[in-house]
């Protein structure tokens, strides 16, 4: 299963960039308009993004221009749209480092079956972060991240759990299912050590998401479907 990804579009059509993220949050990832150049760099600086869709043509500098002198862009995963269908412009933004290159009009499907390629071949299939209501979870870190700045620490048994029901959204996964996908770190794995488990995480992560099915186990349900 991929996690839910960070997308960042850049266009000088606000309508198109807006459309175009809505289209993506839509699919469950996570989509953010940069209205410029400044504002792309700053939400950059600030967040963890997995791939960056911009125009080529854009006021002031271009997309060129971004990727050559932007270093934080280099870290992401970049895809060109252009209006322009010249093999020149390809050939320089594939040299420049952009992962793939796009013709306008694009069709929605076309640019998610890509984007899914790109991060594919990026290695980022699946994310270290996990965005729940009002925390994430950095599994790379084994931290909790609140908005206020706060930070907890998550131990190995729960960063196992979170990747067992990262890994199965929308199922239901028995005790049995969770102490083979994600045994306890002492010896104490019996089933009503796993509820114990599953209750401390949930506090520190202040989520619903993660529900109780009586009877059965329980089930991570985020807001968004594969």
């Amino acid at each position: 299963m991929s996690l839910r990804h960070c997308i960042v579009f850049l266009d000088d059509e606000a309508d198109l960039a807006a459309a175009l993220a809505e289209y993506f949050t839509d699919l469950g990832h996570e989509a953010l308009v940069a209205a410029d150049g400044i504002a792309l760099e700053a939400l950059l600086r600030s967040r963890a993004v997995d791939l960056v869709v911009m125009d080529l043509n854009l006021p002031g500098r271009s997309g060129f221009d971004l990727l050559a002198e932007m270093e934080a862009l280099r870290e992401v995963a970049v895809i060109f749209l252009s209006g322009r269908a010249e093999t020149v412009d390809r050939v320089i933004g594939l040299e420049l480092g952009a992962d793939d290159f796009l013709s306008k009009p694009v069709d929605p499907r076309e640019l998610a079956a890509r984007a899914a390629s790109v991060l594919a071949r990026r290695g980022r299939g699946m994310r270290a972060l996990l965005t729940f209501e009002t925390t994430s979870a950095d599994l790379a870190l084994a931290r909790v991240l609140r908005a206020d700045g706060t930070t907890e620490t998550l131990s190995g048994g729960e960063v196992a759990l979170l990747r067992t029901f990262a890994a199965h959204p929308h199922r239901v996964l028995t005790r049995e299912d969770l102490i083979a996908q994600a045994p306890a770190e002492d010896a104490a794995a019996l089933d009503r050590a796993v509820d114990a488990r599953v209750a401390r995480l949930r506090r520190k992560l202040d989520t619903g998401w993660i529900e109780t099915v009586r009877g059965h186990g329980y089930c991570f349900r985020p807001p968004w479907r594969d």
